[in-house]
């Protein structure tokens, strides 16, 4: 499931869109030529932009506001990732046509510029080489969401090695909250 309704592309939403992190590396051409095929919406807080097990093959990119990305496994829902503007979301399912692996809810409100798969089918038929461009950036995108991960985890292991899990765990995390100070005197 993906969000309803669709803003009309407006000039300023394609300079937006061209100026965009997952078409960052790409020619004027490719990213001109990727933008016109995006469909821009807003978002509200709260909002499912993506449902898990829905089925959907488009590819996201959040403009502006934040997300948080959940798994459901045995009755729990997980919060799994927080995304910001530039992070991409939905590429599993864009690829691969299988049904959505997580839940994508707005955590503010924003703006997501929505690829659907047959823009890029069309693109990819035409041996347009915005469809290549396109591929190398989700990839370049996954190996750094990748590489942070690892650098997350390598950090959680270590910290549990020197028994600090906690604090490791807080700032990987982004809590801020501390233990209370004991008065020993």
């Amino acid at each position: 499931m993906l969000l309803g309704n669709q803003m009309p592309v407006q000039p300023d939403i394609i300079e937006t869109l061209t100026r965009s992190e997952l078409l960052a590396d790409m020619t004027v051409e490719q990213r001109r030529d990727l933008a016109l095929r995006f469909e821009v919406r807003p978002f509200s807080s709260g909002q499912t932009l993506i449902a898990a097990g829905g089925e959907g093959r488009s590819l996201m990119e959040l403009l502006a506001g934040t997300a948080n990305v959940f798994v459901r496994e045995d009755g729990h829902r997980y919060k799994i990732a927080h995304l910001e503007p530039g992070n991409i979301a939905g590429e599993g399912a864009f690829f691969s046509g299988d049904s959505r692996g997580a839940d994508v809810v707005g955590a503010s409100e924003g703006m997501v510029a929505v690829l659907p798969y047959a823009a890029y089918k069309t693109l990819a038929a035409e041996n347009k080489p915005a469809a290549m461009a396109l591929e190398r950036a989700v990839l370049v995108h996954l190996e750094r969401r990748v590489l942070e991960t690892n650098a997350r985890l390598s950090a959680l292991l270590a910290s549990r090695e020197r028994g600090k899990l906690t604090a490791a765990f807080n700032a990987i995390f982004g809590i801020t909250e501390t233990a209370p100070v004991l008065d020993h005197g």
